[in-house]
C-alpha cells in the first residue's frame, strides 16, 4: 500500500491491486491516565489508524479545534481542565465542518451516567477498565457512522454545487415556511445573501414587502399538494421588479408535507420586452387597419358635410320667407287690422316658389341625419382610442361585452365587405378580472382571421357570417368567435399557436398574432383557449378566463 494525505488532511492509503483509497483515521485518545492512554494508543495503532494523544481535557479540546481535527475521539470522562462531556458540548455548539465521532470513557457504568453522556453529545460511551474488543467494535461502528455522514456530506456539497450552478432563482423551505435553502440565482436577482435569509419567514427576509399574500400562497401549495404559478412584484435597490415564480411542494418518504421548492426568474425585462411586442402588435393592427378606419370615419363625415350643406342652402330660401313675412309688419300702415289681399297672394306665390313643404319635410330629417353621422364619427373614434390606449398592466375587473363591441367597432373595415357579425351577450355577464388592452387585441386577431377566412373561401362574393358570443361557464367566463370561412386543415392545427407560425402570403402576416393570443389568456390569465374547425363550413375559437 501507498500512503499520502487527502485534502481533510487524513492519511489516505492506496491498495496497490485495486487503486481504491482506504482512509487511515486520526483518533484522538485523550486521558489523563498514562496506562490507560498508552494502552489503547497502541491497539488504535495495531488496527491500522493514525492516533494523537492528549493529556488533559485543554489539549484535547484545542486539538479538535483544529481545522483539519480527527473524526474519532475517545475521551476520558473526568479529566483536568476540561472533562469529556464538556467537550463533547463544546465541539458540538460549534458546529465544525467535519463531523466528530465521541467515544466517552468513565470509570462509571450506570444507566444515568451513560444518558447524561450521550445527552452531552457523545456518540457512544464505553466503560474502565478497557475491553480491547469492545472499543474495537466500537471503532469499525464509528468508521460505517462517518463515513455514510461523509457520503451526505459529499451529496449535498454536489447538490449545493448544481443548484447555485442554476441560474434561476431557487428558494427552498421547510413545512414552516422558513427559509432553508438560498441558490445564487436567488441572491443575484433579490440582492440579498444567502446568510441574511436562510432561518427566516419568507414574509420577514424583505423580498416580497409588496406581496402580502405570498407566504400564504406557499402554505396553500404545502397545504393542498397543488403547485402554483405566481407573478410576484418585488423591489430592489429601490426599483420595482417582477417575479414569475412556480411553487412546488416537498413530501417525505411517507407523504407528509416536508417544505417547499420555489423555482422561478426575474422576469421584469420579459415583461417589458411582452408589454412592448403587444403594443407593437396593437400599433401594427391599427396601421393595417388605418385605410379602412379612414374610409369609415370619412363615410359619416361626408354624409354630415352633405347634410350641413343642404341645411346652408335651404337656409337661404327660409331667409328669403323670413324676410317677407318681416316686411309686412313694417309696410307703413300701422293701422291694418291683418295681411291684404295682395299680402296673402303674394305669400301663396312665394311659397310655391320656395317649395316650403319640402323644406318642412327634409330639414328635421336632415337634421337628424347629421346627428347620426356625427355619433357614428364620435363612437369609431371612441373605440378607437380605447382599443388603441396602452392602458393598465394590471388586471382589473371589466366589462367584457362592452370591450368586444369596442374590438368590433374597430375592426369593421375588415369584415363588413365580407361578413355580417352578430353577437349574442349574456347581459347577465359578471366584470372579469383581466387585462382588458390584451383581450381586445386577442378578439382582434380572431375577428380579422375570421374575416380573412371568409374572404378566402368566399363563393361568388357571397358575404359570411361572423358571431360572437359570450356566456358564463363554471367558474368564468367563455367568449366563443365563429365564422363561416375555409376553416383549418387538418395537418396545421397543431402549430396554430406556434410563434411566427402563419398561412398567408409574405407581409400580410407575422404569425405572432395567435401566439400572443395563447400567451395572454393562458398564461397571463391563467384561462384557456382552444378551437374546432371543419374544413369548409369554418371554425369556432373560444375563449374562457376566470372570474
Amino acid at each position: 500500500m501507498m500512503e499520502c494525505l487527502n485534502v481533510s488532511g487524513e492519511h489516505v492509503l492506496l491498495e496497490n491491486d485495486t487503486g481504491k483509497p482506504c482512509l487511515k483515521r486520526d483518533i484522538l485518545v485523550a486521558d489523563d491516565d498514562a496506562i490507560f492512554r498508552e494502552v489503547a494508543s497502541e491497539l488504535v495503532r495495531s488496527w491500522g489508524y493514525n492516533c494523537i494523544t492528549a493529556v488533559d481535557g485543554s489539549e484535547a479540546l484545542q486539538i479538535l479545534e483544529q481545522e483539519n481535527p480527527p473524526t474519532i475521539a475517545v475521551i476520558d470522562w473526568l479529566m483536568p481542565g476540561i472533562n469529556g462531556t464538556e467537550i463533547c458540548r463544546r465541539i458540538r455548539a460549534g458546529r465544525p465542518r467535519q463531523y466528530i465521532y465521541f467515544i466517552l470513557v468513565s470509570g462509571r457504568g450506570g444507566r444515568e451516567d451513560s444518558v447524561e453522556g450521550l445527552r452531552s453529545g457523545a456518540d457512544t460511551y464505553i466503560t474502565k477498565p478497557l475491553d480491547a474488543e469492545e472499543l474495537r467494535a466500537k471503532l469499525e461502528i464509528a468508521i460505517r457512522i462517518l463515513r455514510m455522514e461523509e457520503s451526505l456530506r459529499d451529496l449535498n456539497a454536489e447538490t449545493e454545487l448544481f443548484i447555485n450552478s442554476v441560474p434561476s432563482i431557487l428558494v427552498g423551505t421547510d413545512v414552516e415556511g422558513r427559509i432553508s435553502r438560498w441558490n445564487s440565482g436567488a441572491t443575484e436577482a433579490f440582492g440579498l445573501s444567502r446568510e441574511s435569509v436562510v432561518g427566516h419567514m419568507l414574509d420577514q427576509c424583505g423580498v416580497w414587502a409588496n406581496e402580502s399574500n405570498f407566504e400564504q400562497n406557499v402554505q396553500e401549495v404545502m397545504r393542498t399538494g397543488i403547485v402554483r404559478q405566481l407573478t410576484v412584484p418585488f423591489t430592489r435597490e429601490g426599483v420595482p421588479r417582477l417575479a414569475g415564480l412556480t411553487v412546488h411542494p416537498i413530501r417525505s418518504h411517507v407523504g407528509a408535507t416536508a417544505g417547499s421548492v420555489i423555482v422561478g426568474a426575474d422576469i421584469t425585462e420579459r415583461r417589458l420586452q411582452e408589454d412592448h411586442l403587444r403594443q407593437a402588435q396593437k400599433l401594427e393592427a391599427i396601421g393595417q387597419l388605418a385605410a379602412g378606419i379612414a374610409h369609415e370615419i370619412n363615410t359619416p363625415t361626408q354624409f354630415v358635410a352633405d347634410n350641413i350643406a343642404f341645411l346652408k342652402d335651404s337656409w337661404s330660401t327660409v331667409r328669403e320667407m323670413l324676410d317677407f313675412i318681416r316686411g309686412l309688419s313694417h309696410d307703413g300702415n300701422p293701422g291694418a287690422k291683418g295681411p291684404t289681399e295682395k299680402d296673402l297672394r303674394e305669400f301663396q306665390e312665394l311659397e310655391a316658389k320656395l317649395d316650403l313643404d319640402y323644406l318642412i319635410r327634409e330639414v328635421p330629417q336632415a337634421i337628424d341625419d347629421a346627428q347620426a353621422g356625427l355619433r357614428r364619427t364620435g363612437n369609431i373614434v371612441r373605440a378607437m382610442k380605447e382599443f388603441s390606449h396602452p392602458g393598465s398592466d394590471q388586471k382589473a375587473p371589466a366589462d367584457i361585452n362592452a370591450a368586444i363591441e369596442t374590438t368590433i367597432t374597430v375592426s369593421r373595415s375588415e369584415w363588413k365587405y365580407v361578413a355580417e357579425v352578430d353577437t349574442d351577450f349574456d347581459p347577465e355577464l359578471p366584470p372579469v378580472t383581466c387585462v382588458i388592452g390584451q383581450l381586445n387585441q386577442v378578439v382582434l386577431n380572431i375577428i380579422v382571421n375570421a374575416a380573412h377566412a371568409i374572404a378566402e373561401g368566399a363563393a361568388g362574393g357571397a358575404m359570411g357570417q361572423i358571431k360572437v358570443r359570450t356566456r358564463r361557464s363554471d367558474d368564468g367566463v367563455e367568449i366563443a368567435i365563429s365564422d363561416t370561412g375555409k376553416g383549418i386543415p387538418e395537418e396545421i392545427r397543431a402549430r396554430v399557436f406556434e410563434p411566427f407560425f402563419t398561412t398567408k402570403d409574405v407581409g400580410k402576416g407575422t404569425g405572432q398574432g395567435l401566439a400572443l393570443a395563447h400567451t395572454a389568456i393562458v398564461k397571463e390569465h391563467q384561462g384557456r383557449i382552444w378551437f374546432e374547425s371543419v374544413v369548409g363550413a369554418g371554425t369556432t375559437f373560444f375563449l374562457w378566463l376566470p372570474i
